[in-house]
């Protein structure tokens, strides 16, 4: 002990110099404020003793008081806070919105220089010269100890527990693996000097810290000797040092001055991220990306919000999200907290909203992402949007047919419509036959030009969104009527008008004595009975049908997800009919022909649905036939062993072939039906994981979860449903389940010998020859 003592007081008084040292000459000056990038940072500060969180917008969140000298701090994958406050050797927990807990130790601490945790809630404890000392979350504690560590000083644990111990005296960094066989991985020399910090990331790499230095070693280990490399020798003096997953490396320095928390970017040089920042002890946890595509639509004083799927967790499972509306910050949060759709009650019908939504590796707010992008705006008590709209061309108009969304509680609806892109909007006056298809015309619109039209309701609570379509106006076609009085000219040069209401078959030239013989090669004899006789200028009233009949005898019959239409053509009225278009109601699948009378619409299974049929022309849309019978499709069925298909099912990070327990997966598949169910499934048993609407392309996305107790081994994924002919469809994905810890532990400093870091072999030498004299 006497040796030890002196050896302290002896590389303080050198560890004195080099800091002054370092003071004159300085390291080169750190990049403008860059901020905290997909992390939060926990620490002790150093002057007033508090817990401190500081989130991605840089805002200073206190979680505790009063734990001042604290060497270290580690983060659980809940975001529980463990903090030593070091003059009492007491080890607190501090748990999202509660105050600091002394955990009991059972084990004598004599003092405590690093904390760690790891995915189970496993604390370790680096207890100076007394080993580790390792607290499962069941209060059980056993000390790891081994004959090359003098110094317990810096501990990290890999992601298969194997436990990395930075060894001061000794200038090394040496590891336990859980059977209890130590070996050393870093030795000082050449390559890695004075080192004091240390971190690891995923791919369990060693990050050591050179504190007074500012270099940066990254080990790599392998089957031989692990490579080192030197990521920067810029970073000043540091206090502590962490890494993120990924690699990416932050540091508290207290120099240059004032103190501050850094960020290494890829060339080595640090990013100032908070520039008054005296931390004791550091720990950098990832947050989510936001979710993206976040969009609402509007009900009755509510509003059901819907967004895609985080793209990036953190490194630990999406736990929760949280939508809030603007204005009034009201929250909501799924029923199945990892849903991506919420719906907001007790909103003001005739107020505009718009929504963002967090998400959080963690059941609370300590590891939200940042706010998403705002929804698109919506008003609520406005009436939905027209749909299975349709446009007519005319000349200079164009004749609409709609079916009207729903009022909501406002039941006096107005349409209105809009040809310059919203920009301005006239009232549609319509007409609602027996079945609520509405019609109207919209007019003043420039023949032989394509031109998009906006239709939308209006109430009480203002105007709902628009549904869109475009049309060609086009000026008619001329008359036929005129060509018989081409061949004809007679009666342009009678000078009464008596003779073209009489009799057409009686016009001989006898009796009329007072034709001018300049009129008289105009009318020969011989001639006149061909024109007289033309009955065309009598017939001409009489229009041609301009669209065809509607279709009869609709039939639906309910399948798998899907309903089988067929129908009686149109009757013959001499218009040439294109294609027929069948209808669902409720909406919006649709399914078209260019002739056949039969088609498959896609459904969701359990909805019951009645069907209508239009017949399609080149001059427009017939009348809606009637509707058939109610039909409800059923659900795809579940087979007991995976389907036997090659059709590869798909994640949102493409084709994945490891999953672990309560892992959350984004399943993509292709090809069914529009709008029909899919059900997803999990073999070796089969577990229903969910069932899925197809959206109008036939595509789906859909979040899972695989079961927490799921059995390792073989397992396979499987999309069940019906393609746009209403054949089943199956697809496939094959993963091996196994079970891996969910993160990497948490490490902090051992401040007791920062001031030793840097000095290494040639400090300890110094302190054996004070020993001698």
């Amino acid at each position: 002990m006497v040796r030890s003592k002196q050896r302290r007081r002896s590389a303080a008084l050198l560890a004195m110099i080099v800091v002054g040292m370092l003071g004159v000459v300085g390291p080169d000056p750190a990049e403008a404020d860059g901020g905290l990038v997909g992390v939060a940072a926990y620490y002790v500060d150093g002057n007033t003793g508090q817990a401190v969180r500081i989130d991605q917008e840089g805002n200073h969140e206190i979680l505790g008081t009063n734990l001042g000298g604290s060497p270290s701090v580690a983060v659980g994958d809940d975001g529980t806070l463990y903090v030593v406050r070091s003059w009492d050797r007491t080890v607190f927990k501090i748990e999202a919105g509660q105050s600091p807990v002394a955990i009991p130790f059972n084990t004598t601490i004599q003092a405590s220089t690093d904390l760690a945790v790891d995915g189970s809630g496993t604390l370790y404890d680096a207890a100076d010269s007394d080993g580790v000392v390792k607290r499962l979350a069941d209060g059980t504690e056993t000390t790891l100890t081994s004959p090359d560590i003098l110094q317990y000083s810096q501990v990290a644990v890999g992601s298969d527990g194997t436990v990395y111990v930075l060894d001061p005296f000794s200038d090394t960094v040496n590891k336990m693996d859980p059977s209890g066989t130590s070996s050393t991985v870093v030795v000082g020399g050449p390559e890695v000097n004075s080192i004091s910090s240390l971190a690891i990331d995923d791919q369990d790499r060693l990050y050591v810290g050179a504190g007074t230095t500012g270099t940066v070693y990254r080990v790599t280990q392998g089957n031989g000797p692990p490579t080192v490399d030197t990521l920067t020798t810029s970073l000043g003096t540091m206090l502590d040092m962490d890494v993120t997953p990924d690699g990416t490396v932050y540091a508290s320095r207290d120099f240059p001055s004032p103190n501050d928390l850094v960020r290494m970017d890829s060339d080595g040089d640090p990013v100032i991220v908070d520039g008054n920042v005296y931390a004791r002890g550091l720990k950098v946890m990832v947050l989510p990306e936001p979710p993206t595509n976040v969009t609402a639509v509007a009900g009755d004083a509510s509003a059901e919000v819907s967004w895609d799927d985080a793209s990036g967790n953190g490194g630990g499972l999406i736990r929760r999200y949280t939508a809030v509306a603007s204005p009034g910050g009201a929250t909501c949060v799924p029923t199945v907290h990892t849903d991506t759709a919420c719906t907001f009650t007790g909103l003001s019908n005739g107020t505009e909203y718009t929504f963002k939504v967090t998400a959080s590796n963690t059941d609370n707010d300590r590891g939200e992402s940042l706010l998403s992008d705002a929804s698109n705006a919506v008003t609520p008590g406005v009436p939905e949007a027209p749909y299975q709209l349709q446009a007519t061309p005319a000349d200079g108009a164009a004749d609409l047919t709609f079916l009207p969304g729903r009022a909501g509680p406002d039941p006096l609806q107005n349409f209105e419509t809009s040809i310059d892109g919203g920009q301005s909007w006239q009232a549609l006056v319509i007409q609602v036959d027996i079945d609520g298809v509405a019609s109207g015309t919209v007019s003043n619109l420039p023949n032989g030009m394509q031109t998009t039209i906006m239709l939308r309701g209006r109430t009480g609570f203002g105007a709902g969104p628009a549904a869109t379509t475009t049309v060609t106006a086009a000026s008619p076609s001329p008359s036929p009527s005129p060509s018989p009085s081409s061949s004809s000219p007679s009666p342009s040069p009678s000078p009464s008008p008596s003779p073209s209401t009489s009799s057409p078959t009686t016009s001989p030239p006898t009796t009329n004595p007072t034709t001018p013989p300049t009129t008289s090669p105009t009318t020969p004899p011989t001639t006149s009975p061909t024109p007289s006789a033309s009955p065309t200028p009598s017939t001409s009233p009489t229009p041609r049908p301009t669209k065809p009949l509607a279709p009869a005898g609709v039939t639906a019959v309910a399948g798998t997800s899907s309903i089988e239409v067929s129908w009686q053509p149109s009757a013959d009225n001499g218009v040439a009919v294109t294609g027929y278009r069948a209808i669902a109601d409720p909406g919006p699948a649709v399914c078209t022909t260019t002739g056949a009378t039969s088609c498959v619409l896609g459904g969701t299974a359990g909805v019951s649905y009645r069907v209508r049929v239009v017949a399609m022309s080149a001059s427009g849309l017939s009348a809606l036939s009637g509707y058939s019978a109610a039909v409800a499709p059923t659900a795809p069925p579940v087979a007991g062993t995976p389907p036997d298909t090659t059709v590869p099912l798909d994640t949102d990070k493409g084709r994945i072939s490891n999953a672990a327990p309560g892992q959350q997966l984004v399943l993509v598949g292709t090809g069914y039906a529009p709008y029909s169910t899919v059900t997803l499934t999990l073999y070796s048993d089969p577990i229903v994981l969910g069932q899925v609407r197809a959206d109008a392309h036939g595509a789906f996305r859909s979040a899972v979860t695989v079961p927490a107790d799921l059995a390792t081994g073989e397992h396979s994924f499987a999309a069940t449903g019906v393609d746009p002919r209403g054949k089943a469809r199956a697809m496939r994905m094959d993963v091996t389940v196994r079970h891996v810890p969910q993160s990497l532990p948490v490490t902090g400093t051992a401040v007791v010998w920062l001031i030793v870091a840097g000095l290494g072999l040639t400090l300890a030498g110094a302190g054996l020859r004070t020993v001698r004299r």
